[in-house]
């Protein structure tokens, strides 16, 4: 599996409510190397997302404030393609420009739970095998802690703030 392929399959549109199951669905017609490469790839892009300026973007969006939040978020962020997640990794800020958001009791909701564990727990159902866990949690976010007040984060993310944070 190489990289176009990676983001072929994990593009999910964004009204698709059951992202773990299409994920699966994709996933499950690919060979049991290219589900362990789809799995490498995955953690990369993980990895690159895992930065606190887009925690940040997060915080003000929807009120990101756990590791395992941010992860979730990061799952969803990963489901919009590559021209979003380059997009945020260049400038957080950008989430604003996206047209659609995922909403929950009519406040925005971009979180995919788990969507990182479906290629491993795939994997192990058709190999009885299971692949090298890769823990981003475990780690810090690259770059400085964004500040949480909200003159700062107008400040940071002018974009996202004047789009979520000032109603509420």
């Amino acid at each position: 599996m190489n990289l176009d392929l990676f983001w072929q399959t994990i593009t999910i549109d964004v009204e698709t409510d059951e992202k773990n199951i299409h994920l699966k669905s994709q996933l499950e017609t690919l060979s049991n190397d290219d589900i362990k490469a789809f799995d490498t790839h995955y953690n990369a892009q993980l990895r690159r997302l895992w930065h606190w300026d887009i925690w940040g973007a997060a915080y003000v969006t929807c009120g990101c404030n756990t590791e395992y939040d941010f992860l979730d978020f990061c799952n969803w962020i990963l489901t919009q393609g590559p021209d979003v997640v380059e997009n945020i990794i260049t400038n957080p800020d950008s989430l604003s420009s996206l047209a659609k958001m995922p909403l929950k009791d009519a406040l925005p909701y971009p979180y995919s739970d788990e969507l990182d564990l479906v290629a491993g727990l795939l994997y192990e159902e058709k190999t009885n095998e299971e692949l090298p866990y890769h823990n981003v949690v475990n780690f810090a976010p690259q770059g400085k802690k964004f500040k949480s007040k909200p003159k700062l984060l107008k400040q940071t993310y002018p974009q996202l703030f004047d789009k979520y944070w000032k109603n509420k």
